[in-house]
């Protein structure tokens, strides 16, 4: 076999090598950045299979300062502004301490002030039921509109995205319409109000999603699409099932 080159070669070899990098692995490291491709870091749990079952697994994603949680808050409102996407920014750490209580905030929300706007409305009539549908639609829209985003990235976009990730894009998009639903407690304020939320929501998730999926652009209009589809029957259940009394 031919002798090693000389030390001063392989330095410049190893030189070269770190100017022109590698055409492939450069061009995938804005996707990577966005936590596009590779493989999720999982927390390390006893339990083999059964893992995902224990509290130590998930919690990871619970271990997060406040100072963390307020600047991502802050972000659903300065998303406009911000150079870097939301998902960006929680690649490399997701959390699922911040979408839990912003959705729990805002099934809180909702169901004062529908009960409140429907009191201003008709009178006192105090419907616990509206409580537990808000309850399930508001856990449920998260966990399904994160997991049918993982899996159009996943399998139809052919770009996988962390699930985690995913879901605490859509978690914190809920901030929104906290403040918003407050306002739809009075008649006047409803339908503004709401449609404001939902359109807010929707460009902050939009920010996100689009440069990751512009990669791909044969197929981003169907899942674009869609998703804004989805956001809007998300933000109408809310209007007509909450606040349709107080039209």
């Amino acid at each position: 076999p031919p002798p090693p080159p000389p030390a001063p070669l392989a330095g410049l070899d190893a030189t070269l090598d770190g100017v022109i990098g590698d055409g492939e692995n450069d061009g995938l490291m804005e996707l990577e950045s966005a936590g596009v491709g590779g493989e999720e870091s999982k927390p390390v749990a006893a339990g083999g299979l059964c893992s995902c079952l224990t509290v130590g697994y998930y919690q990871p994603y619970f271990d997060i300062d406040t100072v963390d949680v307020y600047r991502r808050l802050k972000s659903t409102v300065t998303f406009m502004k911000d150079e870097e996407t939301f998902l960006t920014s929680v690649s490399t750490k997701p959390d699922a301490y911040g979408p839990f209580w912003t959705a729990t905030t805002l099934i809180f929300i909702i169901s004062a002030t529908s009960n409140i706007s429907r009191y201003l409305a008709k009178g006192y009539n105090y419907d616990f039921e509206l409580v537990s549908f808000c309850m399930s639609f508001i856990y449920g829209y998260l966990v399904v509109l994160a997991t049918a985003l993982w899996a159009a990235f996943t399998y139809f976009v052919k770009l996988p995205v962390r699930y985690m990730s995913l879901m605490c894009l859509v978690g914190y998009s809920f901030a929104l319409y906290i403040p918003c639903t407050i306002l739809a407690t009075f008649s006047a304020l409803s339908w503004p109000s709401i449609v404001l939320a939902g359109v807010g929501s929707t460009l902050f998730v939009l920010k996100s999603i689009v440069p990751v999926i512009s990669a791909r652009k044969e197929k981003a209009v169907t899942v674009l699409s869609l998703l804004v589809a989805a956001q809007v029957v998300f933000m109408l259940i809310i209007k007509f099932k909450f606040y349709s009394h107080s039209s």
